[in-house]
């Protein structure tokens, strides 16, 4: 085409779709961290008994001495007669009891005079009662005999009347008779009087 003498050239073009660039905004989403793992131990409490502490020096003592058999094969019998003597008092030897100690208080109407030999004199009144609960298994003309359990018993002696029976069943407190100037109380186990006796104003103690 012609416009005043300038030429120009037309050129059409038509659009392809495969020209057509589609494109989206990609979103990068970050993963999160995974967790780390904590991991707990649990305490544990272990406590060693006293037969297993026993057990484990016997079992240290048995390897030294073993041990010590190889190195010298001429190791000397008395010293393994002395080392199984002292395993064995170790392992089998039963503690001593602790000591028990019977206590009673002593009744308002009688005064502790004092002790001679495990036998506790009183006086302060006429009447005897008893100390503690128990049954009677020994009566005489001035004395009564009160079981505590099947080895304790205590002896009330020095009396001039006596008003229970063999067989009675006595409270603490209750009338066992009476007396005239001093009266007094003993205590045995198994037959064997107690010896070891502390009093006071109040109360008087048997150590067994």
């Amino acid at each position: 085409m012609d416009f005043d003498g300038v030429n120009s050239i037309v050129c059409d073009a038509e659009e392809s779709d495969w020209l057509d660039v589609s494109y989206s905004e990609r979103k990068y989403v970050e993963e999160p961290e995974r967790a780390k793992r904590k991991i707990k131990f649990k305490k544990i409490n272990f406590k060693l008994t006293r037969t297993m502490k026993i057990v484990a020096v016997a079992v240290l003592c048995v390897a030294i001495l073993t041990a010590m058999l190889f190195i010298d094969g001429e190791f000397a019998s008395d010293v393994f007669q002395t080392a199984k003597a002292a395993i064995s008092t170790t392992i089998f030897h039963k503690a001593e009891q602790d000591v028990t100690a019977q206590t009673v208080a002593i009744p308002a109407n009688v005064n502790l005079v004092d002790v001679v030999d495990g036998v506790a004199t009183f006086d302060g009144g006429r009447v005897t009662t008893s100390f503690t609960a128990g049954t009677v298994t020994e009566v005489t003309d001035s004395s009564v005999k009160v079981a505590i359990d099947e080895t304790t018993s205590i002896t009330y002696d020095n009396l001039v009347s006596v008003y229970v029976a063999v067989g009675d069943t006595v409270a603490i407190n209750s009338l066992i008779g009476k007396y005239d100037g001093t009266f007094t109380a003993t205590l045995t186990v198994a037959g064997e009087t107690v010896k070891d006796v502390i009093g006071s104003e109040t109360q008087l103690t048997w150590n067994v």
